[in-house]
């Protein structure tokens, strides 16, 4: 598989050399051609400078990046085949919808019929073909993200960079967008790079993700492998909800703290930690572990109860609530704890 974007020991640093504050750490990436790739991670980690960098608008410390094999450095931000959405949208409100989309095609000098084609088609694309003559202020938040797409797609990039993009949409549209975002990049063929905080928009969108923290990327891989198998402590814990035991780990399993024993595979021997989702385990008659109930939450769809194991609080068994808000246990009520093998991932921390 081809490479967009090859990433090679990037490094930013804002102050003075060796004294400032390094916003990426010697940063590695490869991202496929019209793959949608996320760069997830809690705010201030450096993701949003990452695509900085790429789009041209920060010059890197040191190392390279490249575009389908050319160097980018010394490229200005328009002179690269990358367009950006921001969170903003930075719409002109006192154009029409069409005249939004003409913009940069007007500065590539196209002919009228061109721009008058290409904006008709763009409209079509985004679902919105009776907008092209109402002003952008006049627009939903979920067109206006729309007619945004529309623009940066209408000089056909070879990359696309979207900053937060959906984050000031509610909740309902959000989810809309993230639809309709996954199906725009699978019809163009662009490569999309989407930059978010938001772990439920990296799984849904995502052809992979890159988790990223402190300014160096900890894992990259497909939604399934991040999810499943995370590398530490801290992909475990900021994707998805998960429970973490503190455990020894023995030749025929682990150990918790006050002796119980699980079964679960390690090849390290010694102290560990445990991380199990929620989901993934159920209270039941047969089961392997002994809990107090602390609390119970009701949420719709799911009950989540809240459970002491071990001498640790805060262990939630997460149970679907199939035939009604049935909460089945109380707070201060022993229960016993389902945990399949499977269900267990050992990390060496």
């Amino acid at each position: 598989m081809s490479s967009a974007i090859s990433i090679e020991h990037l490094c930013m640093e804002f102050g003075d050399p060796g004294q400032g504050v390094k916003a990426l750490d010697n940063v590695s990436l490869e991202i496929h051609a019209n793959e949608f790739f996320t760069l997830l991670g809690p705010s201030g980690c450096g993701k949003t400078t990452l695509l900085r960098l790429i789009a041209g608008f920060e010059q890197p410390s040191s190392g390279t990046i490249r575009l389908y094999g050319e160097p980018m450095q010394d490229l200005p931000p328009f002179r690269r085949p990358v367009n950006t959405v921001f969170q903003s949208y930075a719409l002109f409100p006192h154009m029409t919808v069409a005249q939004n989309i003409a913009f940069g095609l007007e500065m590539r000098g196209l002919s009228k019929s061109e721009i008058a084609q290409t904006v008709s088609a763009m409209l079509e694309l985004v679902k919105l073909p009776e907008v092209g003559n109402r002003r952008a202020d006049q627009l939903s938040g979920g067109q206006q993200q729309r007619i945004a797409l529309a623009r940066a797609l209408a000089n056909r990039p070879k990359v696309l960079l979207l900053d937060e993009s959906l984050s000031a949409l509610d909740q309902k549209l959000r989810k809309d967008m993230q639809i309709e975002l996954k199906r725009l990049q699978g019809e163009t063929g662009i490569t999309f790079i989407f930059v978010t905080h938001d772990q439920e928009e990296a799984l849904t969108m995502s052809d992979r993700i890159a988790v990223i923290n402190k300014g160096q990327v900890l894992q990259v891989g497909t939604p399934t492998e991040i999810y499943e198998a995370p590398v530490n402590r801290t992909v475990a814990d900021f994707i998805g909800e998960t429970n973490f035991l503190a455990a020894v780990a023995l030749e025929t399993g682990v150990r918790l703290a006050d002796g119980q024993l699980l079964s679960a595979f390690s090849s390290k021997r010694g102290a560990v930690t445990l991380a199990i989702r929620p989901e993934r385990v159920s209270l039941a008659e047969d089961g392997q572990l002994e809990a107090l109930v602390e609390n119970v939450v009701y949420v719709g769809t799911d009950t989540v109860y809240h459970l002491q194991v071990a001498g640790q609080s805060g262990f939630r068994v997460r149970q679907q609530n199939r035939d009604g808000a049935l909460c089945a246990y109380g707070p201060g009520e022993r229960v016993r704890v389902r945990v399949a093998a499977t269900a267990i991932k050992v990390l060496n921390e």
